[in-house]
């Protein structure tokens, strides 16, 4: 009866787990995840200090302590080469009115009827309500906002 308890047990942990993935950031997912390793490592270590095979310890410990020491400095774990940033020689959140024009699939100098027909028409097809992207979403608020200087 134990072992049916710790199985439900693990099923729903391991349900509430996959839900919080599925609705996760990517950046959140990959330092949880890299967190979640780390304390494996530990913990193997600590065991492995616990049964008298010290020796062996040192590489999970030492593994974690070195992951830990590179987050604090931005290196071992990878995010000083992160692509999520703006591009170069510019800011972060900013849109050009030239991008702003590519995104609703318009010609420059279009006109302020032309620019809310192009957003309500993609925002239609993206809306999150309706199953889309809410990064896109915010993609196309953007665009309208700075074609008409809103």
């Amino acid at each position: 009866m134990g072992w049916l308890f710790a199985g439900l047990a693990l099923a729903g942990l391991m349900m509430l787990f996959l839900y919080w993935w599925a609705n996760t950031d990517v950046k959140s997912a990959r330092k949880s995840l890299m967190w979640a390793v780390m304390f494996v490592a530990v913990l193997l270590g600590l065991m492995l200090l616990a049964t008298g095979r010290g020796f062996f310890a040192i590489l999970p410990i030492g593994y974690a302590v070195w992951r830990m020491a590179g987050d604090r400095r931005g290196g071992a774990s990878g995010t000083s080469r992160d692509r999520t940033g703006p591009g170069p020689g510019r800011s972060k959140g900013t849109m050009t009115r030239s991008e702003a024009y590519d995104v609703l699939g318009l010609e420059d100098g279009a006109r302020e009827e032309e620019i809310n027909a192009a957003y309500r028409k993609l925002m239609a097809q993206v809306h999150p309500d309706k199953g889309g992207s809410s990064w896109m979403a915010a993609k196309l608020n953007e665009a309208r906002r700075i074609l008409l200087g809103k």
